[in-house]
Order: structure tokens, then sequence, then C-alpha cells
């Protein structure tokens, strides 16, 4: 990381979940972070909080709603007056609404790929045209995928949550390819969690809080494996995807998991220690 003090990365959905966690380790290791969301207000405290912490970085507050392509825009914008411009981009924000395909609203829907697919390419549009303008060839370009951009679960209300996040999975690919063909180092990644404690759910299910909280309980005894493939040089695309190597049914993540040695973590109910052991 230490090439990476005092450069620009942008992280959105920065508010809760895994954009806050990222904002934080990455102030914590001396970067200059705009974190951007619809409302501010937690991430002005988690900047507050990282400035009392003592991090070498800066978090940098900016309200944005990503469904609005001029605010993006302006964004960029103000991002390229005020810090010349992004070297990091993490395509954090998504969101799911409880609309299945046969009976589903369409607003629901359009909401989904504006924030899930559109939102996620004109940041990376812009991000490489910001690196581009200043000559950077060794900028990153993350999008936080999910496990259902590989799969569909058996839930009407997931589907078209999958849809996006499969298109998550095309899009990371076609922008390795133009990447490569344009001959720079800027790099590409996707990442695939599998459940993830944060508001999500809650968010998901906001009508149904116990089916929320269910989500979540029901996953406390299972392992979740973490496979890393290594990004290449002429912008190779890694892919991280967090599922057990058994039942993936991405046979190629699985047999990269299992060539990889992957390390699973088990989280004891009981509050106990997390124990990491080879798959």
């Amino acid at each position: 990381m230490e090439r990476w003090k005092g450069r620009v990365a942008l992280v959105t959905g920065a508010s809760v979940g895994i954009g806050a966690a990222v904002a934080r380790a990455l102030v914590q290791q001396g970067m200059r972070v705009v974190g951007c969301a619809r409302n501010v207000d937690k991430i002005e405290k988690l900047a507050a909080e990282c400035q009392s912490a003592g991090y070498s970085g800066t978090l940098i507050p900016y309200k944005c709603d990503l469904s609005n392509e001029e605010e993006i825009l302006s964004m960029f914008s103000a991002i390229k007056t005020l810090h010349k411009g992004v070297d990091v981009c993490i395509n954090n924000a998504g969101l799911a609404h409880n609309e299945p395909l046969l009976s589903g609203k369409t607003e629901g829907w359009r909401n989904m790929i504006d924030v899930n697919v559109l939102a996620l390419s004109i940041c990376t549009r812009e991000a490489y045209k910001s690196m581009k303008e200043r000559n950077v060839d060794d900028g990153h370009i993350i999008n936080i995928n999910s496990m259902g951009g590989h799969r569909v679960v058996p839930s009407a209300d997931e589907h078209f949550y999958c849809a996006t996040k499969y298109a998550v999975t095309a899009l990371t690919e076609g922008i390795r390819q133009e990447l490569r063909e344009a001959n720079t180092h800027i790099r590409a990644t996707c990442i695939s969690p599998g459940i993830v404690e944060t508001e999500f759910a809650f968010r998901h299910h906001n009508s149904d809080p116990e089916k929320a909280a269910a989500v979540y309980e029901s996953m406390k005894y299972l392992f979740f494996p973490l496979s890393v493939f290594e990004s290449r040089r002429h912008s190779q695309c890694s892919h991280i995807c967090a599922q057990c190597p058994s039942s993936c049914s991405d046979r190629r993540c699985a047999d990269e998991a299992s060539r990889a040695g992957v390390i699973a973590v088990k989280q004891e109910a009981s509050g106990g220690e997390d124990r990491q052991q080879p798959w």
C-alpha cells in the first residue's frame, strides 16, 4: 500500500457496510478517500472517527445520488478541481428491491439498473478518463460484485438483483478487454462476496425486519472461503469469490479455489475466536 499514500480513491456507497469499511481501511493506509452516498451524515461521522484515530489519510464526504448521471459528473468535476483526479475507483454502491420477474414494479427494476449497472459504468468511464488525462498508468478500478452475479438464488425477490450482478460480471470482463486493447497497466478487479452482515438485507426487506435478521442468522455456522486470483500485467482482471468450492455453480471458481488452497473462516455463534484452516 506504500505507493498509494496521498493518492485519491473514490468509494461509492461509503456510508455503511462494505463501503464504509473500505473507506476506513484506505484512510488508515494514508489515501485521500472521497466517500459518496445520498446521505453523508454517516460518512461525516466516519471521517471524524478516522481523524480522531490519527489515521494518515483523509476521508472527504460527498453527497451524490448515483441514480442521477448529472450528479455523478458533477462529483467527478469537483474531484478534479479539488484533488486533481481519481487514481482508484471502487464501485461499491448497490441495492436490491423485492420485485420478482413476474410481478415486480418497473420502478424498482429501473432503480436497480440505474445504481447497480449504469452508475458503475459511468463511474468507471469517468475514472478512466481522469486517469488518462493525468497519464496515470497504474490506476485501479474495483467492482464490488456478488456471488449473485455468478448463480441465480432460488428466491423470486432476488432474481432481478442477480441479473444486475451478472451484468457487473460481464462489464468487468469487458473493461479488462478494453484496458488490454488500450495497452495500459490500469487494472480491473471484480470482488464477489457471499452474504456479509451489513444493513443490506434490512434495506432490501425494509417491510419485514424479521426476514432480514433471519438471513444473517441462518449463515452463522457456514464456512466462507475466499479465493483470490492475482491480477496480471497488461490490465488482466482479478476475481475474488467468497463461496464454498464444493457448492459453487461456477466450476471455474471452484476449481481455481481448490488449487489455490482456499482459506475458510468459521465464526462461532458462542463468540469464540475465528478459526482459520486450509480448505
